[in-house]
């Protein structure tokens, strides 16, 4: 079922245009203009998309856009029939002629129109606006997301344009922007009541019995219950959703054994019979990341879905991995990076070395420093977060600390140097519960392009090779292609794509 999403600005009055129609006073500009940018894209008009470099970019929540008249005729008069060209578009109207073969004029009853939307296939329907066409679908709106700015006007148009009659919704996600805007979002309340929680061990049953038929990565329950005994899994980092008895919603926390608080999610399940799935899988997450932070965990655990190779070719594929990133995104796990996970086996062979580099041991002292030094102008977007937060040197302090604490064998490490005794980079091998990996790896920025990136590669292969792996594994960004390059120079194959989703670090680089 496809969800119809009330996204609109607002002054701090709780009016989305003046009195004439006019909406020139929204300021669009700073961190929110950027947010909304790269978020809500679609929603941005036609003749706006060029002068912010969205020409060509996809859309992100929605195929589908619903417009009064009064909102569509502003444009209209100015000679634009088509706002929105990369959406299919609705314009509610008994009198308004078909002005544009892009636009489909609606002269029934826009409820029964809306509903048989609902039922078909695609994105979420967005409703555009005004209050007269917002009040006549109240009841078929299942989320608000709400732009409010900084700005009284006094009079003008309302939110809504309906008879008085209380509609409850719920708060599931807001922020504040540094121009004083912020974004709130809220779900319409559903009926049923739903009972959220963590597990105890009376419940291991229950939460063994759940199955995820969409094909996307999950926990089956010979794993989940090999992995409890080992304290990777807790009944307290398992948390469930409750409606009339049943267990409708499951989320599974993962740690390492010696992890006092859970790492990241590592599979989210909604019964399919829930009418929003996104909505209860905000709700979920957001219960477990209120009471990991309560219970005094650093930073919200990140939330980890595994998809096949190719995966945006398959509907059904696409279909499980939007409702999960809606509900991401509502709970506040805002930040997105996709990765490739890489796979080397014997059968790939040794990746040659051009012999240009020798390498040797180091103290945790040389590795920070050179961490400190690959970290500048890498292309790996977890290291340019990091270094926009907390700087270069505490960025490289923490992938030292990181890698310490990893399963991996601190004697594997090795600094990489010229045939003049120069740094060039670091091979890190490593290790997590599961398999040998890669590690880390990197060239200092003076070296990069010659070709030095293959050579540490292959030492990290050989490392791990002679230390007994059948299997190495790797990650790396989808949008750092030169690494993905490497790779695959290596003999690595893309064995998965993943989707991390990660809550913003907060404070400013220091």
């Amino acid at each position: 079922m496809r969800k119809l999403t009330y996204y609109v600005g607002t002054t701090l009055d709780g009016f989305i245009a003046g009195p004439d129609g006019q909406f020139d006073f929204f300021p669009f500009e700073g961190d929110l203009a950027a947010a909304l940018r790269a978020e809500y894209p679609e929603t941005v008009p036609a003749h706006g998309r060029g002068p912010l470099d969205l020409d060509g970019v996809p859309n992100k929540r929605f195929d589908t856009v619903l417009m009064g008249r009064a909102t569509y005729e502003p444009g209209l008069a100015v000679g634009v029939t088509s706002p929105y060209p990369h959406l299919k578009q609705y314009v509610f109207s008994r009198t308004l002629a078909r002005p544009d073969p892009a636009v489909e004029v609606v002269a029934t009853d826009p409820v029964a129109f809306v509903r048989g939307l609902k039922k078909q296939d695609g994105e979420g329907i967005w409703l555009c606006g005004g209050a007269n066409l917002a009040g006549q679908l109240l009841e078929e709106i299942d989320e608000l997301i709400i732009k409010r700015y900084p700005v009284v006007i006094g009079s003008g148009t309302p939110l809504f344009d309906a008879p008085f009659r209380p509609d409850s919704f719920r708060l599931t996600d807001s922020r504040v922007f540094n121009t004083g805007a912020t974004i709130t979002t809220y779900t319409k309340e559903t009926d049923i009541p739903v009972l959220i929680r963590p597990t105890g061990e009376a419940d291991l049953d229950r939460v063994t019995a759940v199955t995820v038929d969409e094909p996307v990565g999950w926990i089956p329950a010979d794993r989940y219950l090999e992995e409890l005994k080992e304290g990777m899994y807790r009944p307290e980092w398992t948390w469930i959703a409750e409606q009339d008895g049943r267990v409708v919603a499951r989320a599974l926390w993962w740690g390492r054994a010696t992890s006092e608080h859970p790492v990241a999610l590592d599979c989210l399940y909604v019964d399919p019979s829930v009418a929003d799935r996104s909505a209860l899988g905000a709700r979920l997450i957001s219960a477990g990341l209120r009471d990991f932070a309560e219970q005094g965990a650093p930073k919200p655990p990140l939330y980890n879905l595994t998809l096949p190779n190719g995966w945006r070719e398959d509907p059904a594929t696409v279909a499980a991995a939007d409702w999960r990133r809606d509900a991401a995104l509502a709970a506040g796990l805002t930040d997105v990076v996709e990765r490739l996970r890489l796979e080397w086996t014997p059968d790939a062979g040794l990746p040659a070395s051009s012999g240009r580099l020798t390498f040797t041991e180091g103290t945790d002292e040389e590795f920070l420093d050179v961490f400190r030094r690959i970290a500048v102008g890498s292309l790996d977007g977890e290291t340019r977060r990091n270094l926009a937060l907390m700087g270069p040197e505490a960025t490289a302090q923490e992938e030292v600390d990181f890698y310490l604490g990893c399963p991996g064998e601190r004697s594997w490490w090795r600094l990489a140097r010229t045939p003049d005794g120069e740094v060039a980079g670091l091979a890190l091998p490593s290790a997590t519960p599961y398999s040998r990996n890669v590690g880390y790896l990197g060239v200092v920025p003076e070296l990069r392009g010659q070709g030095y990136v293959d050579d540490v590669l292959a030492e990290i292969t050989r490392v791990q090779v002679e230390a007994g792996a059948e299997l190495i594994t790797a990650t790396t960004d989808t949008d750092n292609a030169p690494m993905a390059a490497a790779f695959a120079r290596a003999g690595y194959r893309t064995a998965q794509t993943r989707l991390i989703w990660s809550a913003p670090e907060q404070g400013p680089a220091s």
